[in-house]
């Protein structure tokens, strides 16, 4: 197939901050992701050092990263972390281990639920949102693995079985947003403590957690197969909603609300997670369409071009639950809410970034091929 737009947005993006900033943020944490998965699978050296420089800009002259506050409980700032691994083990600057160090230092007094999991941040008690699986597991099982030495992941598992028991809506076979162990929030069901609505982009970051954590406990000693079974239940799961390009609607199981559109960031993440665990052997290999034709799909419906520029739509600018402390805005869980309160947006990095990693899993899978 051609993409060759896929491939021209790539170039661009890199060289530009249109479309992002520069600081220590989870969206551009997996910016640089997508990045450095390519530089390991293609070589290009332009690609690493786009991510080394990005990072490097973030240390002051005492070789630290200001914006990491440790004193702030927020499971987002553990995302972008994860680069840090990488330079680490390529530069050996003690620098980056140091910045490791110390947000795994903080995870040991990292608020939790009673049933063990990490608030999703501090001003959001008791709530576990399915984003902060992929914002807070991979580096916590990735320090376990490289630095702690344990070989003890039974405290992120536990997490995963926690997400599964808690937010897991049985009878539609779907993922909710968020669950509130406190029943306090107004958005809660009271019964079961789940948010309303079944968010798109929620179960694809719960969905790349998956992957990625069982990719980083390949050859350990865990008792992790229980993560195999949710992976592909989640798909299942999901499968009877692709509308019939392969993508996925922002609030996932009401194509049938006016108003609702198929969402790029969530059917990415979905696209990237599919295909990567078939080519790992987490799913059969005849999941390996559905994902090839959810990446199509997206940028055949969304991805295009003006005036020379590359420009990737339909992305859900952004989301969440309860009141937003940058703005004050009341964000209640609703159908509407998804669907209408928040922008759709042009070539944030929500989409950009899973675009990119679903890209870097397509060319795997086409080169499987040949």
């Amino acid at each position: 197939m051609n993409y060759a737009l896929v491939d021209k947005l790539k170039e661009q993006y890199m060289y530009s901050t249109k479309w992002y900033s520069i600081r220590w943020h989870y969206i551009e944490g997996c910016i640089l992701k997508a990045y450095l998965d390519s530089y390991r699978q293609s070589g290009r050296e332009q690609e690493y050092l786009f991510v080394k420089g990005f990072i490097d800009q973030l240390f002051d002259e005492r070789g630290t990263i200001p914006e990491i506050r440790t004193e702030s409980y927020n499971i987002d700032q553990i995302r972008m972390a994860d680069i840090l691994f990488t330079l680490y083990e390529k530069e050996q600057e003690p620098k980056y281990k140091k910045m490791i160090d110390l947000l795994y230092q903080q995870l040991a007094s990292y608020p939790r639920t009673e049933s063990g999991s990490f608030w999703h941040k501090e001003n959001y008690p008791f709530q576990v949102w399915l984003d902060g699986l992929y914002m807070g597991q991979p580096f916590y099982v990735r320090y376990i693995k490289q630095f702690a030495k344990t070989g003890d992941f039974t405290d992120p598992l536990q997490q995963f079985q926690n997400v599964r028991r808690y937010i897991y809506d049985g009878a539609k076979r779907l993922y909710r947003h968020a669950y509130d162990e406190s029943r306090n929030m107004f958005w809660c069901d009271k019964t079961t403590g789940q948010s309303p609505n079944v968010w798109l982009r929620a179960i694809g970051w719960y969905a790349m957690a998956l992957v990625d954590v069982l990719e980083l406990l390949e050859g350990e000693t865990a008792d992790n197969a229980f993560l195999v079974s949710y992976l592909k239940e989640l798909v299942d799961g999901m499968l009877p909603y692709r509308h019939s390009d392969g993508m996925w609607y922002q609030v996932v199981d009401r194509g049938d609300f006016a108003g609702n559109y198929l969402e790029t960031s969530g059917t990415l993440m979905l696209a990237y997670s599919i295909l990567k665990s078939t080519r790992l052997g987490y799913l059969p290999k005849e999941y390996e369409p559905y994902g090839i034709q959810s990446f199509q799909g997206t940028i055949d419906r969304y991805l295009r071009e003006e005036a020379g520029e590359v420009l990737l739509g339909g992305i859900c600018r952004s989301a969440g639950l309860g009141k937003k402390p940058e703005t004050g805005q009341m964000r209640d869980g609703s159908l509407e809410y998804y669907v209408f309160a928040e922008q759709i947006v042009d070539n944030n990095g929500h989409g950009v970034a899973p675009l990119l990693m679903a890209y870097n899993e397509v060319k795997m899978t086409e080169e499987g091929r040949q």
